[in-house]
């Protein structure tokens, strides 16, 4: 991570001196990339000893503890399994590396063979954990029960050895891809880790139709090449732009200038809160993070003004969801690589709905408070003095966010370079303000490292995914099936967003979009729609599969901060769920609303 800051200093340069001095810097692509393979395969081990891959826990949550050390141990040796075969495939993919860089002339194979060592570390890693569930499973089981677990984990192994092996006569590639989707579900509802599960089936069923070289060959490809892609880059310089503006303090900036405000007004902090999200989700472009950071620095002050708990905890597990909406956007960037859009227009598309999604949580807020006042006593008014102070406490990081998307807006540098122009004003102004210490900055680093590797390590497996889903077919019969059905356009729009919000209770946020978009992408461009317009639709389904109950990972976070009781989380962001599909219809009727400032970047 301390070679990634130095990447991220290299780019403000590179822009520096390209724009004022017309002497870009050589190679900066390159370097990019090659420091992306150093930072995801020096992370992805480290992520998985602090168990931060993501995983479902719709099954393993409700088991007792004996029980679900029994299920874990299971998933914990196919998980060791799958990542064998992919060291495997990394070590045969570096024997055919042989090219250089194109302007440094940097081989590439000691990149692929350090990708390989990174692997071996996450195969250590998961062989600990998988021996600490075994030792659970000893010291709480009866004589037989190591025996019944090693039963149920090796069979399963080894009948998918055999069905990667054999090529299954008289099965089309379609009903294999429905195999497939079906094989890989099961493994998220029994709690292994999303991305090896996605890995895992694509490998079987690619083996299955290609045979167990090929599987192989591509396997290496897609996890070196889908973390060595520039496309990529941003999401590594935003997250890390979030996590520095999280550990500087920017959030309480934001959170102080708003509630200093309007904080008089009757539901005044519930709505300082909603203003406060959507300004640092401006810096974070993440929903979770910005949930985070309100709510560490907003519930408290909530509670001692007397808040109602289920207003406060509805209110900032919902309006961290903005941050998706709001430039920059993780989301957005994958869906713009998915879909091979243009990134800066999408961020620029995001700015009108997120503001009337902000809008429609304050209504929401108002509302509520109209209803029953108790919810949101009124605080005294701040006088002229203390606003006037907040909000030039807040004014850095919205100049930051303003001279980032302006910036992109203005053509002064990519989107892909924005990141890096963002994560590195982010830094000196929080080190300029003194807010960064060494050890504050080593643990924002760390927690970067291990996000960053969690979000990569789902772009790589639901690559090898892609590919598997390319041969199944699925998504071009799926799109034919469509057509053929003369479903009106807003039918079947109606149906993607049922099915994915449906979808959305259940999985993650990041994987709904990388399984999804791929398969939604045919069926779009069959129906002519603007492919910008559709991925705002996206994101706002994607922020909607956060807050969902019974799954949505907001809830869980916010309810695990604020100690309350689920179904009282779950009540609270019913309202705000509302107030999402009331956006989401908006743009569906009014699409200008997301393609009028993209329209003028033209």
């Amino acid at each position: 991570m301390a070679l990634f800051l130095l990447l991220v200093c290299l780019t403000f340069l590179d822009v520096l001196l390209r724009y004022f001095f017309n002497r870009p810097l050589d190679g900066t692509i390159e370097l990019t990339e090659l420091v992306m393979v150093v930072v995801f395969f020096s992370s992805v081990a480290y992520t998985q000893w602090q168990k931060g891959h993501v995983t479902m826990d719709i099954i393993t949550a409700r088991l007792s503890a004996k029980n679900r050390a029994h299920l874990e141990a299971v998933t914990g040796f196919w998980s060791v399994a799958i990542v064998f075969f992919c060291i495997v495939a990394m070590v045969q993919y570096s024997s055919r590396v042989f090219n250089l860089s194109p302007v440094w002339h940097i081989p590439y194979r000691p990149f692929v063979l350090f990708a390989s060592a990174g692997c071996s570390l996450l195969l250590v890693a998961l062989v600990h954990d998988l021996l600490e569930k075994l030792l659970a499973v000893i010291e709480g089981g009866r004589a037989g029960s190591l025996a019944l677990v090693l039963a149920a984990a090796i069979l399963p192994t080894l009948a998918g050895w055999w069905f990667a092996s054999h090529r299954l006569a008289g099965v089309s590639s379609v009903q294999l891809g429905l195999w497939g989707l079906v094989v890989m579900f099961g493994l998220f509802f029994l709690g292994m880790p999303v991305a090896y599960s996605m890995l895992g089936a694509a490998f079987l069923f690619i083996a299955n139709m290609r045979g167990m070289g090929a599987a192989l060959d591509l396997m290496g490809k897609c996890w070196y090449a889908s973390i060595a892609n520039y496309t990529w880059s941003p999401l590594m310089f935003f997250l890390l732009m979030g996590f520095l503006c999280f550990h500087g303090r920017f959030g309480e900036d934001l959170y102080r200038a708003a509630r200093s405000w309007m904080g008089h007004l009757r539901g005044g902090l519930a709505t300082a809160s909603v203003c406060a999200c959507t300004a640092f989700g401006a810096v974070v472009g993440d929903s979770l993070a910005g949930s985070v950071a309100m709510a560490t620095i907003a519930l408290p002050e909530m509670r001692r003004s007397n808040y109602d708990d289920g207003l406060s905890v509805g209110t900032l597990a919902c309006s961290g969801t903005l941050g998706s909406l709001i430039p920059p956007s993780t989301t957005m960037i994958l869906y713009g690589v998915l879909a091979e859009q243009s990134v800066g227009q999408l961020f620029i598309a995001g700015v009108i709905p997120g503001l009337i999604c902000m809008l429609c949580f304050i209504a929401v807020i108002w509302a509520m408070v109209l209803w029953k006042p108790r919810l949101a006593p009124p605080l005294p008014k701040a006088d002229g003095a203390e606003r006037l102070t907040s909000l030039s406490a807040a004014l850095p990081i919205l100049v930051i966010f303003f001279v980032v998307i302006g910036g992109i807006y203005g053509g002064v540098f990519t989107a892909t370079e924005g990141g890096g122009i963002g994560a590195f004003a982010t830094l000196a102004l929080a080190l300029a303000l003194r807010r960064l210490p060494r050890d504050k900055l080593k643990k924002t680093l760390n927690e970067s490292a291990k996000f960053i590797s969690m979000c990569f390590i789902l772009l790589g497996s639901a690559d090898l995914l892609s590919y598997f889903m390319t041969m199944s077919r699925i998504p071009m019969v799926l799109a034919n099936s469509v057509a053929a059905l003369q479903l009106p356009s807003l039918g079947v729009l109606l149906v993607i967003i049922l099915v994915s919000s449906f979808l959305g209770c259940f999985i993650p946020a990041i994987p709904l979009v990388l399984i999804c978009v791929p398969i939604y992408l045919p069926i779009a461009k069959t129906l002519g729609w603007n492919l910008i317009w559709f991925g705002v639709i996206v994101t706002l389904i994607k922020n909607m599969a956060c807050i969902t109950p019974p799954f949505g990972i907001n809830l869980f976070v916010m309810q695990g901060m604020a100690k309350i009781p689920l179904s009282t989380m779950y009540k609270a962001s019913m309202p705000f769920i509302l107030a999402l599909f009331v956006c989401l219809a908006l743009i569906i009727a009014f699409p200008q609303l997301s393609l009028f400032l993209p329209g003028m970047m033209h």
